[in-house]
């Protein structure tokens, strides 16, 4: 199956468009169930031991915590995860950007940004964080927010 791609800047951002023959109707139904699908990580309540399953959409960031990572959601519950902060980028996690050693946020959640001092960013979040992104990662951040 061949996909072309057309951009159009009138074109909604929370909106896409598919046009195919009807005869593609169930490739494009799993292509959209898949797109729709609400990915989930196992992580750890550290409060209780327990493992549960939380959704992408629900956290904010991840930040190293020695052989851990902690995981923020959007309520500020902290959970933990087993894996390194270096072994998160391999997870293809859409919509996390890394904007320090520390830290890999959730860029759907940043509501606004400035600059700071010494070449940083200061981005703030839906949820009234405030984050610090280090020079090295301030383009890439810039980039995905235009």
């Amino acid at each position: 199956m061949k996909i072309t791609y057309q951009w159009d800047p009138l074109q909604p951002l929370n909106e896409v468009n598919i046009i195919a023959n009807e005869k593609n109707q169930a490739e494009v139904e799993k292509i959209s169930k898949h797109l729709n699908t609400v990915t989930n990580l196992s992580v750890i309540n550290p409060t209780n031991d327990r493992k549960l399953l939380l959704p992408l959409t629900e956290i904010e960031c991840f930040e190293s915590f020695g052989h851990l990572c902690k995981v923020f959601t959007k309520e500020q519950d902290v959970y933990l995860i087993q894996k390194r902060l270096k072994e998160i980028p391999k997870m293809n996690l859409h919509h996390f950007q890394q904007i320090n050693n520390a830290t890999i946020l959730n860029i759907a959640m940043i509501q606004s940004f400035h600059s700071g001092e010494h070449a940083r960013l200061e981005v703030h979040t839906t949820t009234n964080q405030s984050y610090i992104v280090s020079r090295h990662y301030a383009k890439q951040i810039k980039e995905k927010l235009q």
